[in-house]
């Protein structure tokens, strides 16, 4: 299954030209941009709404689009956090809207599963509706009334019909949630879901609440889903006072984010009113946060910490936001191909028709794959491989990571170990399958800007069906330290106790511009070897060992780098 414009209103099947490759298209999502927004309207149902009811809900009420799955079966979830380890799950409500697609239809499905998953997943039924009958153009109110113990739990609508027989669900246009609360289902599978925007779906929900319960609910802020450095980013959440006890003035509402090289900004804000039960504030964190040149992912986590918190299961929320300047040639909502031709895919990347500026740095790479019910991935690994202008030359491979699966599935994103640095020309990214069969299976799209290739180095075909979903994350301009750039092709070797002389203790680093085998040694003045400092078939990028010089004579030494590369030497003078 897979999502393009509305627009598109057939299914076809492209078949391969050897047996071993094959493409599918194109999609079976559809989607609607809603022009005059209708607001959204919450029914006076009995009882739905009462002192002891809280609803819970990460949206802001306006549908900006709409969405219809082609087939029958397959739906879009949110995860609620629970008020505490004992609830009634009252009841669900979510949006449908009016006026796409034509004719419609007004059947619907809602499913409620537990977060037993991976990492917190949806994974086990809790509650399964009967087929209902909604209204289009407003909030419906789904009963549910099924206790949860112990548990978060996601609400699912599922489409019953196939489209355009079928309601079209609504989504809003910012994205509030914390990361991983949104969710695809399809053919029975989960995947989480990237698009921006959240669905309207809301969770009623009936408890006994604690004395004393502050809440983090959601980023007051439109979070990006990437954003680029340099700049400043102001980040806001709301907090709730969920407990019986009145909340004070002066509840600490903390901030922490954490990024690559150990990277860490913190802050604090204070509430400035009293929160009776059910009441929440906006909090916003100054100064505002200004986004560090070093791109890569940034882990923001929010909490609130009132004095005897007597359940901090949803005192904390969490958005990983990207770092980054992507670069790519392929159309984000033009998807209209899978492939899983072998051994390698491959996109040739020119900074300079990005207005990059060289030297250029490379530090991340992503790709989206596409895991088709009717053809199953037999293994989901694969490796980052990075060629030269050439072609030929391997620069960098990456360890083996394992794709998302989804149709598509949210991007696989693989930070490399330091900047690679270009001083001019191209370079290529390859997505290179563990298994012989291809998979896992790759996106694609409809344009032609002859970037994509198939086949392996010095043997590369171009793939004439569009662009595959590779992107880069580049910095142009570079003027990093010498521990934060590895110049492409050549081994590095620096000392921190540099300039000399040293004395005690120094730390020697290295940068490799791929894994091989490495070896560290210190000569004396006459060639002789004093002692090897590291020795490796496969040593890491980037590696730093200690060297105790104070049992050494003082003198002149000579440290070595020798690699499959080449060789550094650098001089190190011992008081």
């Amino acid at each position: 299954m897979r999502k393009t414009s509305v627009l598109l209103l057939t299914l076809a099947f492209g078949l391969a030209l050897a047996g071993s490759e094959l493409w599918i298209g194109p999609s079976a999502q559809f989607h609607y941009d809603i022009p005059n927004p209708e607001p959204g309207v919450f029914p006076k149902g009995p009882g739905v709404f009462t002192s002891v009811v809280d609803t819970f809900k990460y949206d802001d009420g306006m549908p900006g689009s709409a969405w219809a799955w082609n087939e029958a079966g397959n739906g879009w979830g949110m995860k609620f956090i629970s008020p505490g380890d004992n609830i009634t799950l009252a009841g669900a409500l979510l949006h449908f809207y009016s006026g796409w697609p034509d004719p419609g239809g007004d059947r619907a499905l809602v499913k409620v599963f537990a977060d037993d998953g991976a990492n917190g997943a949806p994974n086990s039924l809790l509650w399964e509706s009967d087929t209902l009958t909604i209204v289009r153009g407003q909030w419906n109110y789904v009963p549910i009334d099924e206790q949860i113990i112990g548990s978060n739990y996601y609400i699912f609508y599922v489409q019953v019909d196939d489209n355009p027989n079928c309601p079209g669900f609504s989504i809003d246009a910012f994205n509030n949630a914390p990361s991983g609360y949104k969710w695809t289902y399809t053919a029975g599978a989960f995947a989480e879901d990237a698009r921006r925007g959240e669905w309207l779906i809301r969770s009623v929900v009936d408890w006994d609440p604690q004395d004393v319960n502050a809440s983090a609910l959601y980023f007051a802020s439109n979070m990006p889903i990437d954003t680029t450095p340099g700049i400043n980013f102001f980040i806001r959440t709301f907090i709730k006072n969920l407990g019986n006890d009145p909340l004070p003035v002066g509840t600490p509402v903390k901030l922490r984010i954490a990024g690559p090289r150990s990277y860490v900004h913190e802050g604090q804000v204070l509430t400035t009113t009293v929160l009776n039960r059910g009441q929440q504030q906006q909090v916003n964190f100054t100064p505002l946060w200004n986004i560090p040149s070093v791109s890569g992912l940034y882990t923001i986590r929010c909490w609130t910490e009132a004095d005897g918190e007597q359940y901090p299961g949803n005192d904390t929320i969490v958005y990983n936001l990207s770092v980054a300047q992507w670069i790519e040639y392929y159309d984000p909502d033009g998807l209209n191909w899978l492939t899983w031709q072998a051994p390698e895919r491959a996109v040739k990347f020119d900074p300079s028709g990005f207005g990059l500026q060289y030297p250029v740095g490379l530090g991340r790479a992503r790709h989206t794959f596409y895991l088709h019910p009717q053809y199953v991935w037999p293994d989901t690994s694969f490796r980052f491989h990075v060629y030269a202008d050439d072609g030929f030359t391997l620069l960098y491979e990456s360890d083996e990571i394992e794709a998302r699966p989804g149709s598509p599935g949210p991007a696989t994103t693989f930070d490399f170990d330091s900047l690679l640095i270009f001083e001019s020309g191209e370079f290529y990214i390859a997505v290179v399958p563990s298994h012989f069969s291809g998979h896992p299976s790759s996106s694609g799209d409809g344009t032609h800007q002859s970037r994509s290739f198939t086949g392996s180095p010095g043997g590369w075909t171009p793939w004439t069906l569009g662009e595959f979903f590779t992107s880069a994350s580049v910095q142009g301009g570079v003027g990093l330290s010498e521990g934060d750039r590895r110049y492409v092709g050549e081994p590095r070797l620096s000392l921190d106790g540099y300039p000399n002389p040293v004395a005690d203790f120094v730390t020697v680093r290295w940068n490799l511009p791929r894994r091989q085998a490495v070896e560290v040694n210190l000569y004396d003045a006459t060639g002789r070897l004093a002692q090897n400092l590291y020795s490796a078939r496969g040593g890491p990028l980037n590696g730093a060992v200690q060297l105790d010089t104070r049992e050494l004579p003082a003198g002149i030494y000579l440290l070595r780098l020798e690699a499959s590369d080449g060789s550094v030497t650098r001089k190190l003078v011992l008081q």
